[in-house]
C-alpha cells in the first residue's frame, strides 16, 4: 500500500510541475502599472466614498434639525 501511495505522490508531483510550467508570468512593468491603476482607482473610490458620506450626513442633520 505504500507503494502505491508513493507513487500517487510522485505522479502528482509531477503534474504539478508540468502545470507550472505552463504558467504565463506578467512582465515586471506590465504588474508595475497595473497596480498603480489600481491603487490610483482605489483611491479616487475612497475619496468620492468620503464626499458623499460627508453629503449623506448633511442632509440627515439638516432633516432631523428641521
Amino acid at each position: 500500500m505504500a507503494d502505491k501511495e508513493k507513487m500517487t505522490m510522485s505522479k502528482r508531483f509531477a503534474g504539478l510541475k508540468r502545470e507550472f510550467g505552463k504558467i504565463v508570468w506578467p512582465e515586471p512593468k506590465s504588474v508595475g502599472k497595473q497596480s498603480t491603476a489600481v491603487i490610483l482607482v482605489s483611491i479616487v473610490v475612497g475619496v468620492i466614498i468620503v464626499i458623499l458620506d460627508m453629503i449623506i450626513q448633511y442632509g440627515v442633520e439638516f432633516l432631523v434639525n428641521l
